[in-house]
């Protein structure tokens, strides 16, 4: 069943289309883990309000673990332009 607020992917304007099930690598701070994207969700960009919605992508690393939310511009940061 589609879900509106849960898209399978998005458009990042400069990094092409990104998808649930995608993998990047961190390497930010020596962290050195490949990481996937397990859900991409439309969230209230104030917390209070569904007028203005913004993607969150939630990511873990491939075993499971330490698991994030990132906003389009902290993802930005593990993608390579293309």
């Amino acid at each position: 069943m589609y879900d509106p607020l849960s898209p399978v992917f998005w458009e990042i304007e400069g990094y092409g289309t990104v998808y649930a099930g995608d993998s990047f690598f961190n390497d930010h701070e020596r962290v050195l883990a490949w990481y996937i994207i397990d859900e991409i969700t439309l969230e209230p960009k104030s917390g209070d309000s569904m007028t203005e919605l913004e993607p969150v992508f939630w990511v873990s690393d491939m075993d499971g673990h330490d698991p994030m939310g990132l906003t389009e511009s902290e993802l930005v940061t593990y993608l390579p332009n293309k």
